[in-house]
C-alpha cells in the first residue's frame, strides 16, 4: 500500500481516537452545583456534584443530606471521607427519607456507619465505592429502587453497643440488586454479630442477580448468610457468586430464597462455593431451582 493511501486511513483513525478521548473528558458532570465541604444539605432539586474530595470527622448525622425529590448527587469519582471520625462513628455519608427519583452515582464514600441511608423513596445507587462503613455499605428502602455496579469493601467494626448485624447490600421493599461487589463483611468482635453480603426484606417479585460475594466473618455465636431473602416472595435470584471461607451451620445459607419451607423464590445459575461437606444443602434454601446452580462444598 503506497503512503498516499495509508496517510488516509490513518487520518481517520486518528481522528476518531481523539473523539473518543474527548468523549471520554466530557463524560464527568460539570453542569451541577458543586458541594466543596460537609456536612451539606439539599433542599432545591437538581444535579449535584463533586469537583474535589470533601473529608470530615462526623459523630452523628450525615455528610449529604437530601431534603427533596428529583435529585441527581454525581461524585465524579472523587471521595466523601470520614475516617477521622473512627469505629463509634454513627454517621451516614449520604442520607434521605421519603424521597422520590434520588439518584447517587460515582461516588467513593469511607468511614461512616451507613455509606448511604437512603428510606422509604425510589432511589438509584450506581456506580459508587464504599470502604471501610462499620455496620453497612448500602442501606436502601423503597419499592421501585436499584442498586447496580456498586463495590462494597470492608464493612463492619461499629464500636457502638448493641449493633448485632454487618451488612454489604440492605435493601428493604421491591427491588433489584444487580452486578454489584461484595468484599469483606466483618462483625466486631466480641459482638455475637451475624454478617450478610445482601440482605432484603419484604422484597416482593424483584431481582438479585449477578453480584460476587466473598469473605464474611460473624463473631460468636453469630451467623453468616451470602444473600439472605426474609419475608418477600416471588425474588429471581440468578448469576451470583457467594464464597465461603469456612464451613455452613445451621441457621446460615449461601443464598436464602425466602421464609419458612415455602418454595417461593427461584435460583438460576448461582455459584456457591465453600458450604462444607456436612451443610452442602445449606447452600440454596427455600429456592425453586429453575437451572444451572452449580454448589461446592469445598
Amino acid at each position: 500500500m503506497d503512503k498516499v493511501k495509508r496517510a488516509w486511513i490513518v487520518a481517520p483513525f486518528g481522528a476518531c481516537l481523539l473523539l473518543l478521548g474527548f468523549q471520554s473528558a466530557q463524560a464527568e458532570t460539570q453542569d451541577c452545583t458543586n458541594i466543596t465541604a460537609i456536612p451539606a444539605t439539599i433542599s432545591t432539586q437538581g444535579v449535584y456534584c463533586l469537583k474535589q474530595h470533601v473529608n470530615a470527622a462526623l459523630a452523628s448525622g450525615a455528610a449529604i443530606t437530601i431534603n427533596v425529590n428529583n435529585v441527581t448527587l454525581d461524585c465524579n469519582e472523587f471521595k466523601i471521607g470520614n475516617l477521622p471520625a473512627g469505629a463509634g462513628t454513627d454517621a451516614n455519608g449520604v442520607q434521605a427519607s421519603g424521597r422520590n427519583n434520588v439518584t447517587v452515582r460515582n461516588c467513593g464514600i469511607r468511614g461512616f456507619r451507613n455509606g448511604v441511608m437512603l428510606t422509604n423513596g425510589l432511589y438509584r445507587v450506581e456506580g459508587n465505592s464504599f470502604d471501610q462503613q462499620t455496620q453497612a455499605g448500602i442501606t436502601v428502602s423503597g419499592d421501585g429502587s436499584t442498586v447496580r455496579g456498586n463495590n462494597v469493601v470492608d464493612t463492619g467494626g461499629s464500636t457502638i453497643p448493641g449493633i448485632e448485624d454487618f451488612v454489604g447490600i440492605n435493601g428493604s421493599g421491591d427491588m433489584d440488586i444487580i452486578d454489584n461487589t461484595v468484599d469483606a463483611v466483618v462483625a466486631t468482635g466480641g459482638s455475637d454479630g451475624d454478617v450478610f453480603g445482601i440482605l432484603t426484606t419484604g422484597n416482593d417479585a424483584g431481582t438479585i442477580k449477578g453480584n460476587r460475594i466473598r469473605n464474611l466473618a460473624k463473631d460468636g455465636s453469630g451467623h453468616r448468610a451470602g444473600i439472605w431473602n426474609s419475608g418477600g416472595n416471588h425474588v429471581t435470584i440468578e448469576e451470583n457468586t457467594v464464597v465461603l471461607s469456612s464451613p455452613l451451620i445451621v441457621g446460615e445459607a449461601g443464598i436464602r430464597c425466602g421464609d419458612g419451607l415455602i418454595l417461593n423464590g427461584a435460583s438460576r445459575e448461582n455459584t456457591i462455593l465453600g458450604t462444607g461437606l456436612l451443610n452442602e444443602v445449606l447452600a440454596l434454601l427455600n429456592c425453586s431451582p429453575a437451572g444451572g446452580d452449580f454448589v461446592n462444598p469445598l
